[in-house]
Order: C-alpha cells, then structure tokens, then sequence
C-alpha cells in the first residue's frame, strides 16, 4: 500500500492487459505477464487483475480465468483476478461455477470483475455467443440475477432454472466487483450491491458516477456497505522526462488507434520515430504520467472528489530490454538483479 493522500493509506492494485509489441509476441506478452504478478506480488498489492480481449493483435490476455490459477499458484499473498470476465458473452451458470471452484483452490484470493462491454467486435462477439440470443447488453440484468442467485445458492428468478445448482459445498464466494464507466452501470452496481471499479482510463467522466452509486447501494451478500476503486492509467519514473519518454509507446498506439489503425505496440525507438509530439500521453487527461510528486499532485482531485478505497493501475511502456541495450551483460546482469525480474519481465515496469 502507499500513502498518497497525508491522512490515510491507499491500497494500490494492478490490472494488466498483455499488451503485444511489435518486437514481440503474444506468447512472451503472457509469460510478461506472469512475472508481473510475481513482482507485485512481492511489493505487498492487494490484487492483480487480467483484461479480457478477444481476437485483438494488441492484447494477449482472452480468457482471465484461465490465467487466473496459474498466477494464483505461483504467488503467495496477492488477490488474483479477472478485470473483467464479458458477462454478455457467458452462461452466468458457468461464470459461477469456474469462480467458485478457482475460490476453493485459492481460498480468500479470488475475485470475479465483471464488465457488461463486449471486449470484441461483432464477429468475436458472434463466434463466443455461437448462435446464443440473450448476449446484447439488454440481457446484463437477467444474467446478473441469474449469476448471483448461482454463486450464493439461492433459488434463480428464471423459471427454468429454478431447480439449478451450482456443485454443493463447492469454495466460498468469490469477491465480486463490477467494472463501471457509465451512469447504467453504476446503477446496475449499486442495486445488486457490488463494489464499483470506475474505468477513469476509458472515461475520466466516471467519477461523477460515485455519488450517484453511493446514494443509491443497496447492501448485499457480495457487500454490506459501498466500496469503490479507481482505474487509471500511470507510469511512474524518478524524472518527469524519463516518465514521458516511457509512455511513448502507448502514446504512438493510441495515435495510431485514433486513425483507426490497430495493431501491436511499438517499440519505443519506433514509437519515438512515429509519435505526435501534440498527442504525447502527457498530455491526455486519462493519464497520470510523471516523477512520484508529478503523478500524485494529478492524482489528489480524484483522490479528493472519490474519496476511493482503492486505485487500480495500468501501465503499458516500451520494453525496458531497449534501453538496456548498452549495457554490457555484467552491467545487464546486476540491474536486473536490482530490480528483481529476469528478461521475460522487463517490459512492465
């Protein structure tokens, strides 16, 4: 945890999307991943959780709860979760059933961040439904209702599934989070009584949602009372100058997403090539990018208007591997020693 505010101590979580880059792939993009739970792990974060993306040639990370027991096994303390599992693609019976057995194996470790956005186009979206009519965002509320009388065992408000139960005695419940950027679903959180993680990094708009989910929580199984956490989108370095020039490479790519060009992220000799020094990711509201007193002076109005219990960070920069390079092997060697990752963890930090 770290204190970011003079009066009381923030707990800091991490969630990451496997970003590709183009000097890379999507193999190493998960192994990456992998060692970036272990690195948290050791810091003392309270949860690292793992982006749902489907066919995309930017994001590795498709199937959360998949990785989840991998990462989960290989850490000691940190919560291991989804950030978020697509509920609009799924049978809620089934989201409930892998949350509870993985909550079993980990007892007191697992939580289900669920999002209601398609994390897809419309053909992956098609191919996951394979023929399914109920996975429009019309459907969020049923198959919420459905989830939550699975994971808690009570009788389900669909009368055919009146008689389903999810394996008996099977893992606790998991600790269920709703990932929110709209006025709808700070609504659809605060009436099932989920804790709300508010999507600054897409909308930096969402933070006017926590007073309208904070007046209208009702308590539930999943939460007594309401809790809310902050997503945003950060890289911390000890200049100002060596921040900027880390978010380089998310910057190129947001450009190039701008324009309608997808694809993996580059490399941060080819980002400084390519980028719009006008579109700099400095310069993006979503982003908090800086030396330690940089990020947190940014930071404290949404600190001050949330009053959060939590931030949830993001952070996509170029392969620390490319500017390493001049170093030679013992040099190499000892920083990484220093920072306590070998080669396939470099790129996140």
């Amino acid at each position: 945890m770290v204190n970011l505010l003079a009066h009381e101590t923030m707990k800091i979580s991490v969630v990451d999307q496997s970003p590709i880059f183009s000097n890379s792939s999507a193999n190493k993009a998960i192994t990456e991943t992998r060692e970036l739970a272990k690195y948290c792990d050791s810091l003392g974060l309270t949860r690292f959780w793992l982006a749902e993306h489907h066919g995309s040639t930017s994001f590795a990370g498709c199937s959360p709860e998949v990785l989840i027991p991998s990462l989960a096994s290989e850490t000691e303390s940190i919560r291991i979760g989804s950030g978020g599992v697509m509920l609009m693609h799924y049978s809620p019976y089934k989201v409930a059933e892998n949350f509870r057995l993985l909550e079993s194996l980990f007892p007191n470790r697992i939580d289900l961040g669920l999002g209601r956005a398609p994390g897809s186009d419309a053909f992956q979206a098609g191919a996951l439904a394979y023929g399914s009519k109920t996975t429009g965002p019309e459907f969020f509320a049923t198959k919420m209702n459905d989830l939550k009388s699975f994971l808690e065992g009570t009788v389900s408000s669909t009368e055919s599934f009146e008689s389903v139960n999810v394996t008996p005695g099977l893992g606790e419940l998991p600790e269920v989070w709703l990932l929110v950027s709209s006025r709808q679903g700070a609504e659809y959180a605060a009436h099932f009584g989920l804790p709300m993680s508010l999507a600054y990094f897409i909308d930096p708009s969402c933070i006017d949602l926590a007073e309208v989910y904070r007046d209208n929580f009702q308590p539930s199984i999943f939460s007594k009372e309401p809790k809310i956490s902050v997503g945003v989108f950060s890289i911390c370095a000890d200049t100002d100058n060596e921040a900027e020039e880390l978010s380089l490479s998310a910057a190129a790519w947001r450009q190039n997403s701008q324009k309608g060009i997808f694809g993996s992220f580059p490399t941060l000799q080819e980002a400084k090539e390519s980028v719009n020094g006008d579109l700099i990711a400095t310069n993006d509201n979503r982003t908090f990018i800086g030396a330690p007193q940089t990020v947190r002076q940014k930071l404290q109005p949404i600190l001050d208007k949330v009053a959060p219990e939590e931030l949830k960070v993001i952070t996509i920069c170029a392969d620390i591997e490319d500017q390493i390079m001049g170093l030679d092997n013992d040099e190499r060697e000892t920083f990484m020693k220093e920072i306590g990752l070998n080669k396939t963890g470099l790129t996140k930090l």
